[in-house]
């Protein structure tokens, strides 16, 4: 008797103890699944707002506000800046159905500050001062989403290198584009 108790409580124990390990696979691979998608999510979403602030930069360039002379034609680059946020938009769903809040939130922050350029950008007079200002923020919150998001998968490599922006020194004022007060 004392031989059939001690063999079915092993045999339960190897049960739970099998059971347990395989439940903790089964987590592992679910985390891993669900990390591929936010890192899918996070970078598809982060490519988009960025393809915004290029195109706000371009925009920018064109109308005098920054020095670096790569102009666009204005009324198609409006067009594609108004067909970037579509695709921004279509993208932020997923961060939002994956998203940690933190994330989602530094995401948000981060697309109304870009927001912020094109209405600058739309004004009839844009000011250079405003448009580098937040130009400049919209770079400092880009940062913010990444630290967020990269916390979320668990990187740990360190924290991103500030940012150091030549490129968003005035440019002289020429007849086309006279200095700002």
């Amino acid at each position: 008797m004392l031989t059939i108790v001690g063999v079915l409580l092993g045999s339960a124990a190897t049960s739970v103890f099998a059971s347990t390990m395989e439940r903790t696979r089964w987590r592992r691979a679910q985390s891993a699944r669900w990390d591929d998608k936010r890192l899918l999510a996070y970078s598809e979403y982060a490519n988009a707002v960025k393809h915004m602030v290029r195109l706000c930069r371009r925009i920018a360039e064109t109308r005098g506000l920054l020095s670096t002379g790569r102009p666009i034609e204005l009324d198609s680059a409006l067009a594609a800046l108004a067909e970037a946020e579509t695709e921004r938009a279509a993208r932020w769903e997923t961060v939002l159905l994956l998203g940690e809040p933190a994330t989602i939130s530094a995401a948000r922050t981060w697309s109304e500050q870009v927001w912020g350029l094109e209405q600058i950008l739309r004004e009839d007079h844009p000011d250079a001062a405003s448009f580098m200002n937040a130009y400049r923020n919209a770079m400092r919150l880009r940062n913010e989403f990444y630290a967020r998001a990269r916390a979320d998968l668990g990187i740990t490599s360190g924290p991103l290198p500030e940012l150091a922006w030549k490129s968003l020194e005035p440019p002289p004022p020429s007849p086309d584009h006279p200095a700002t007060p």
